[in-house]
C-alpha cells in the first residue's frame, strides 16, 4: 500500500504450512500488527502458530514461537516491502487453521487514548489532532511521491535515450551490411564475368 495512514484488517486459511503477507511502507512509520490463529471450524480453539516479522534488509524484526495470538509493534527504519511469515509446522494443522490479522501502520497505529490523557485534550481537541497528523502524514507521503516520481521520469527519459541510440546503432549496421553485401556481390559477378 502507498498510503502512509492505513489500517486493515485480514483474515485467511493457512491451507499450507507457511503463508506471508507484504506491505510496502515508508521509512519512520509506525507500524502495528495484532495477529490470532484459530481452529477454521471452531473459532474458540487457539491453533499456535511461528510468526516471524523481517524488515526490506532482511532483518527480524520480530519474532515468536507457539503463540496463537499476539502482537508486533516496530517503526520502520527503512523504506521497502515488509515481510509478516505465518507458519503452521504441522500439514494437518495447517490446512484446518485460520489467521486474523489487523495491520496498523502510520497514524492510525498510534494509542490515541493514551495520547489524549497524557496531554490532557479535550474530544475536539483530540480529533483536530488526529486530523492534523493525518494531514502530516499526506504531505509526507506527497514528498515521498514527488521524488519518485522524478526517479522514475529520470529513467524513462535514459530508456529513451538508451532506445534512440540503439536505433541509430542499428540503422548503420544495417547500412554497413548492405553496403558490404553491395561491393562483395559486385566483386564476386565480375570475377566471375556475368556483369
Amino acid at each position: 500500500s502507498w498510503l502512509v495512514l492505513q489500517a486493515w484488517g485480514l483474515e485467511f486459511d493457512m491451507n499450507m504450512q507457511q503463508k506471508c503477507i507484504y506491505e510496502e511502507i515508508n521509512a519512520g512509520v509506525i507500524v502495528v500488527g495484532n495477529y490470532q490463529a484459530f481452529h477454521r471450524e471452531n473459532p474458540t480453539a487457539p491453533m499456535p502458530i511461528d510468526v516471524r516479522v523481517d524488515d526490506p534488509a532482511k532483518r527480524v524484526l520480530h519474532t515468536s514461537s507457539g503463540n496463537a495470538n499476539g502482537q508486533f509493534v516496530f517503526t520502520t527504519k527503512i523504506a521497502g516491502e515488509y515481510k509478516a511469515c505465518f507458519t503452521q509446522m504441522q500439514y494437518q494443522e495447517a490446512s484446518a487453521t485460520r489467521v486474523k490479522l489487523e495491520w496498523k501502520t502510520g497514524v492510525e497505529a498510534n494509542d490515541w487514548d493514551a495520547i489524549a490523557k497524557k496531554e490532557h485534550l479535550d474530544a475536539v481537541s483530540l480529533e483536530l489532532r488526529k486530523l492534523e497528523e493525518s494531514m502530516r502524514a499526506v504531505y509526507d507521503q506527497m514528498l515521498l511521491l514527488q521524488e519518485k516520481e522524478v526517479t522514475m521520469r529520470k529513467m524513462s527519459e535514459n530508456t529513451k535515450s538508451r532506445v534512440a541510440w540503439y536505433s541509430v546503432y542499428s540503422l548503420i549496421v544495417i547500412a554497413a551490411s548492405g553496403l558490404w553485401q553491395m561491393w562483395y556481390l559486385r566483386r564476386f559477378f565480375k570475377r566471375k564475368k556475368l556483369v
